[in-house]
């Protein structure tokens, strides 16, 4: 009698050493070939532009190989705890100690490696040059605090298909958020806990030294979010006497002083003499100053109709009002503007007190026009533009939309455009004066919306109309062109103001919930040409 397995062990340890040198000798010949790049490449400046913008496509190409190679190497490292010495923490302190690149840096590479190794159709767009690392950066990042529900999810062929579609179209920060809301999406619980480990780390420090004020903090997401809009609200804008970060601190300070101007404003008003009661238009002028009544800078949040109903559904079951054994269903979370989503408590928080408005979409998730004729869009019309275009709709420009303008698609002057949403797009400052001293053409790319694979869902969808969505921001789509309901006025749902009462925006049945992107524009020479195109669409060579 023998034993098998034990006798084919040597075996296997010979193939496994004759694959490993064969993999050695190979990469020794890739080092031995890249050596000999410098001499070429010196010459470069002399070189076309094409041949430039070929010579760069090829290495980053071979930067995609490269990596996908070396995760393999470094997960298949990572497992064995060979690099491992006394002193090391991990195997990520083992290899910044190997590199000395630091810990940081150590850490990107590992969580980049392991995304590339989970996610075998992620690897494959990259190494064929179809997906940029920055993509695998960013999605690895969101990865390394997902909860086990949303991992498993990212597994499915389905969902990494759809998330190397994402990385193909989208610059770096929308694809990141795009990847947020699919992850939260998947898996509420674990935005929960990642919002209440937020809150928990929560600081901000003030530091008197003989050279200056030092401030020091960490917010949480939603908080950062109001300091950031209310900062903008200041309107201190960089110029060539401050740059960025100096206009900031300026308007942190404006903040303070406009906060004490209030709170003086309600000294004065209660002073002796006064009675001690401020009349009607004395309180109007007070909450004027404090709270900025008049004029007063909003965060915006959009939420899917599907998404309020299922936080009211949830809310009623935890009053015991509704059936205690009914599942939570996954449903799109509510974002900011900029596409970061936000969990369900913060959702709750914020509509404790908040205003509520309406915007309805098309079936390609486009805001219906409003009908304004006045030139200046108003403040409705821009909130839209943002839930549609969410920055800057330069293809890889991502500007934010409180920093952007919205500009007429056919020029209100010349082209007799209307001031309507349809005629609208959102640019930063500096591409709208591209588009105007330019001349160009702008086109919208109208996508069908993709069904997010990564909710699944038991809830049918049969011949009742979807639900417009309602929310700060709010978003409707209907599936086939279905006729507005009775009671609905042009299709907008009820009168501006109204409160939904039960079932009134309800129906039984929904639309599955979709993750919507960013609509996609292109931009054209009158003469002929693109200048700036979505990336799966391309640019003509200027």
């Amino acid at each position: 009698m023998f034993d098998s397995a034990r006798d084919g062990e040597p075996a296997r340890e010979a193939e496994s050493r004759s694959a490993a040198t064969a993999a050695i000798a190979q990469l020794e010949a890739m080092v031995a070939g890249a050596d000999g790049l410098g001499s070429p490449l010196s010459t470069s400046r002399s070189w076309t532009g094409t041949d430039r913008a070929g010579a760069l496509r090829l290495l980053d190409r071979l930067a995609g190989i490269l990596a996908g190679a070396r995760a393999v190497l470094l997960v298949a490292e990572q497992d064995a705890e060979t690099s491992l010495v006394p002193g090391d923490r991990d195997f990520a302190s083992a290899r910044a100690r190997v590199t000395r690149t630091g810990l940081g840096e150590a850490r990107r590479e590992v969580r980049q490696a392991e995304t590339l190794v989970a996610l075998p159709a992620m690897a494959d767009a990259v190494a064929s040059g179809r997906v940029p690392l920055p993509h695998v950066d960013a999605l690895a990042r969101l990865t390394a605090t997902a909860g086990e529900q949303a991992s498993a999810s990212l597994r499915r062929p389905e969902v990494a298909d759809r998330l190397v579609g994402l990385a193909q179209r989208l610059p770096v920060k929308e694809f990141s958020a795009s990847a947020a809301r699919l992850l939260a999406a998947a898996d509420p619980a674990a935005l929960e806990r990642s919002i209440e480990a937020q809150r928990r780390a929560r600081f901000f420090v003030m530091s008197h030294q003989p050279e200056g004020t030092f401030l020091r903090g960490r917010l949480d997401r939603l908080s950062a979010q109001a300091l950031q809009t209310a900062l903008a609200s200041v309107r201190q804008a960089p110029d060539e006497t401050r740059d960025k970060p100096q206009a900031d601190a300026d308007a942190l300070v404006a903040l303070a002083e406009r906060a004490m101007s209030g709170m003086a404003g309600v000294r004065a008003l209660r002073a002796p003499g006064s009675g001690g009661v401020l009349q009607d238009a004395e309180q109007d002028e007070v909450d004027a100053r404090v709270t900025g009544v008049a004029n007063r800078p909003t965060v915006s949040v959009l939420v899917p109709a599907t998404t309020f109903v299922e936080l009211r559904e949830a809310e009623r079951r935890r009053s015991g009002a509704g059936e205690a054994t009914a599942p939570p269903r996954l449903v799109e979370p509510a974002t900011f503007d900029d596409g970061t989503p936000l969990a369900m408590s913060q959702l709750a928080r914020l509509l404790c007190d908040c205003e509520i408005g309406r915007i309805v979409l098309s079936a390609e998730s486009v805001p219906l026009d409003v009908g304004r004729t006045r030139r200046v869009f108003t403040a409705a019309q821009r909130r839209a533009v943002i839930v549609r275009d969410r920055s800057c709709s330069w293809n890889g420009c991502d500007v934010p939309a409180a920093f952007c303008e919205i500009h007429h698609i056919r020029w209100w002057d010349r082209d007799a455009g209307p001031t309507d949403l349809d005629n609208a797009v959102l640019l930063c400052s500096h591409h709208h004066h591209v588009v105007h001293q330019q001349d160009l053409l702008i086109t919208r790319v109208r996508r069908a919306p993709l069904a997010d694979a990564a909710l699944s869902s038991d809830v049918e969808t049969e011949d009742a109309a979807p639900p417009s969505d309602i929310g700060t921001q709010g978003a409707a789509r209907r599936r086939d062109g279905a006729r507005p309901r009775d009671g609905d006025r042009d299709g907008a749902g009820p009168r501006d103001g109204a409160r939904p009462r039960d079932g009134a925006l309800l129906p039984e049945h929904w639309e599955r919930p979709m993750i919507t992107e960013p609509m996609e524009y292109r931009f054209d020479r009158r003469s002929g040409g693109s200048v700036n195109a979505p990336a799966d669409i391309g640019v003509e060579a200027a």
